[in-house]
């Protein structure tokens, strides 16, 4: 089947340079178990910029995206969780076998990070431009009007909601609203400090509310993105450039937050997590540091104050359970995704999203595949 998509072909120094080409590719009709998506809708995240930007290893060339929604239009003979019609979100790969998929920790799968990137679950190559391989990425590949993915990776949701939204499913969101109520499992009446207020942090907010939080601290460089914040469920906000964010956290949560999130991946924030945090806090890591990512520590605070640092990948869910669950708090209106989204554009329009991402601007943008 053909299929207009989004093809990198290496990395680039500056996504100014419209890294992106809009080809006609193939993509195999699926066997065993590999399922046809028609793609709906295609969020970006900073994981895309930092790709195209060579930042994350990956393999070249390959059709971009891994947020996406959309519908089934075929299954392989093998395939026995979804059918043709169903309404999807664009999860993971997992092999369901390994130790971490059996104790429900999908997101840890070790045939996901063992097997290289750059292709299916079972190795398989499923897209092809002028008789070449174009790579698939993170097993997703949503920049493109029909991709091929494993089954696990196609995860049914409640048609009650928008699928032009609910590409959102497929990474912020149970990144975000994951790391607080199951990495971190906050409670009713914690402080939590979130910073970043992107779409990942704004899920983090939002999860937080619902949760019972009492005090919500939103930090971020861009006050543009404060009204939203305190929209979604923020009952303070700080911008770090016009006071110290440690003083403003200890004076919001009087004397320290029983949770901070780094949504960012900023090596600063670890460093100085400590300085925001109660005795017995929790600091929870989600974005990704760039680099080698060695980050200084006072630990002889964290032992004496008996501080938590924890990481939190994908939310520590199983994909599989946690994008279902999500969208029926979206399709019961207690979670939203339309006002997290920045701006919806056709897949024409790829560089420039690529390039409005990297600016720390926009909270989510939405690329529609189907539109000319």
């Amino acid at each position: 089947m053909e299929s207009r998509a989004a093809v990198l072909d290496a990395p680039v120094d500056s996504v100014e340079t419209a890294p992106a080409r809009l080809e006609t590719i193939e993509v195999a009709e699926p066997t065993g178990e590999e399922v046809l998506v028609e793609i709906r809708s295609a969020s970006l995240c900073h994981t895309d910029v930092g790709s195209a930007l060579g930042h994350i290893p990956e393999q070249f060339p390959y059709v971009m995206g891994h947020e996406g929604a959309g519908v089934v239009r075929a299954v392989g003979a093998d395939v026995t969780s979804v059918d043709v019609g169903d309404h999807v979100v664009l999860g993971r790969i997992a092999c369901g076998s390994c130790r971490y998929c059996r104790e429900g920790h999908s997101n840890l799968c070790r045939v996901r990070y063992e097997s290289g990137g750059g292709t299916l679950r079972t190795g398989a190559i499923r897209f092809e431009r002028d008789g070449e391989p174009i790579h698939h990425y993170h097993g997703v590949s949503s920049f493109t009007q029909y991709t091929s993915v494993t089954e696990e990776v196609a995860i049914p949701i409640t048609d009650e909601i928008p699928l032009e939204t609910a590409s959102l499913l497929g990474c912020g969101v149970f990144t975000g609203a994951g790391a607080v109520m199951n990495t971190a499992d906050v409670e009713p009446g914690s402080s939590v400090v979130v910073f970043g207020l992107g779409g990942v942090g704004l899920s983090g907010v939002q999860a937080a509310d619902l949760r019972g939080a009492t005090t919500i601290v939103g930090v971020d460089l861009d006050p543009a993105k404060f009204d939203l914040a305190r929209e979604l469920g923020a009952t303070a906000v700080v911008d770090p450039t016009e006071v110290d964010p440690a003083d403003a956290v200890r004076d919001l949560t009087d004397g320290g937050a029983d949770y901070v999130f780094d949504m960012v991946g900023d090596p600063g924030i670890i460093e100085h997590a400590v300085e925001m945090l109660r005795p017995r806090g929790t600091h929870v890591v989600v974005g990704s540091i760039p680099g080698a990512g060695s980050v200084e520590q006072e630990w002889g605070k964290v032992m004496r104050s008996e501080l938590r640092i924890l990481g939190s990948f994908n939310g520590s869910y199983n994909l599989g359970v946690a994008i279902p669950m999500l969208a029926e708090l979206v399709a019961s209106e207690k979670f939203t995704l339309t006002e997290m989204i920045s701006a919806t554009r056709p897949l024409d329009e790829v560089n420039d999203a690529l390039r409005e991402q990297q600016t720390g601007s926009p909270v989510r943008q939405v690329l529609l595949p189907g539109d000319a």
